[in-house]
């Protein structure tokens, strides 16, 4: 059985080497014959082969067709230099320019719409915002109330400071004590000229003479001292006056009012919240006019620009824009940049202040909205 397992094995292992050798010999029939063709084809006389070696290498690609054929194609030598195609400026207006001028002399310059009036209400104090009385887009007019921040602590304090003023003000006009040191006066003077007729006669011993003596004098100096303490009294008032202004105060930080009327463009906080001192609550913004910000370019001076003429074209949709007429309100004091440019010209921020428009009660113009300004220079 042994013996019949190794024939097996011998057989198969034959078979192998016999199989292998035969498919290697095929693989180098192959080759041979692709390397005759290749030698075929480059004995031609083809104006690309026949190149000198200077001239950009070829590179040779198989491309196998029904004849088995071999072609050369020439590549493009990888040394050339690639040139990149120019963009052209995909918007009709001057390329690097802020500014276009007409033929008659008008500088035309893009800008946008900017709040005058444009703050973050913060809280004043540390403390729970107890009530909200606005929402985003809320019209709210002057000194009307929109943030309650808890002022119970701040109630309390301020009744403290009425109690301490009607105090003080009751010891202020309180004058029994002046009234009895000047009664106390009158009676050592009287207890003291009998004395001293006593005494003239040498009825009454002269220790007795000068205590009533001392006694009228004592009196004398409470009377200063009545009208001292009454002056401290009055004082007082005045202390405790400034301490329920205090108090006032802080019921008025924790009380947030409009300090102009507007919008109400973002709420950051809600009704619970904790805020501290500095905290912004809310945004408040203005319609009622806006600054139309830009920046010119300019070869003359720009004192040319000062109150200068203006005029705002503002689109409001649907085709359809609205013109205004101003006067330039600011120029930058400083150009923008580095200085001149190689043109000669120079860059400087300007702004126009518009008035807003209303159409059916409600304003027309919003923040950040495009604007086209023209300025006729100063001559």
């Amino acid at each position: 059985m042994t013996q019949r397992i190794l024939v097996a094995l011998s057989l198969l292992v034959m078979a192998v080497s016999i199989g292998g050798y035969l498919w290697q010999s095929k693989k180098i029939a192959q080759r041979q014959a692709s390397q005759t063709t290749l030698d075929r084809v480059s004995d031609k006389s083809d104006p690309i082969v026949s190149q000198s070696t200077s001239e950009p290498r070829l590179a040779q690609i198989d491309r196998v067709g029904p004849q088995n054929t071999v072609e050369i194609v020439p590549i493009q030598n990888l040394s050339q230099r690639v040139v990149p195609t120019a963009l052209q400026n995909p918007l009709p207006v001057p390329a690097g320019s802020p500014l276009a001028s007409t033929p008659d002399g008008i500088l035309r310059y893009k800008a946008i719409l900017s709040f005058v009036n444009d703050i973050k209400v913060v809280a004043q104090t540390d403390g729970i915002i107890l009530d909200i009385l606005v929402d985003e887009g809320s019209l709210v007019s002057k000194d009307s109330t929109m943030i309650q921040i808890d002022n119970r602590l701040a109630n309390a304090e301020k009744e403290v400071a009425v109690r301490e003023l009607e105090s003080a003000k009751l010891k202020a006009e309180d004058e029994s004590q002046i009234k009895f040191s000047a009664a106390s006066y009158e009676v050592a003077t009287s207890v003291f000229n009998r004395s001293q007729d006593l005494y003239v006669k040498g009825v009454e011993p002269q220790d007795d003479w000068e205590k009533k003596r001392l006694e009228k004098i004592k009196a004398g100096f409470q009377i200063d001292v009545s009208k001292r303490e009454q002056m401290i009294n009055q004082a007082a008032v005045g202390v405790n006056e400034a301490k329920l202004n205090a108090s006032m105060v802080q019921l008025e930080l924790r009380t947030i009012k409009a300090p102009f009327s507007g919008v109400v463009a973002s709420m950051q906080k809600e009704r619970y919240d904790w805020v501290k001192a500095g905290e912004e609550i809310m945004r408040l913004v203005s319609l009622d006019k806006f600054r139309v910000k830009g920046t010119v370019r300019i070869s003359d001076s720009p004192n040319t620009l000062e109150g200068a003429k203006a005029r705002v074209i503002i689109p409001v949709g649907a085709g359809q824009v609205e013109q205004i007429d101003g006067v330039v309100g600011f120029v930058s004091p400083e150009s923008q940049g580095s200085g001149a440019r190689d043109d000669g010209t120079q860059e400087y921020t300007v702004w126009v202040e518009i008035p807003n428009k209303q159409v059916g009660g409600k304003y027309l113009f919003r923040g950040t909205m495009d604007a086209v300004v023209e300025i006729t220079p100063n001559r």
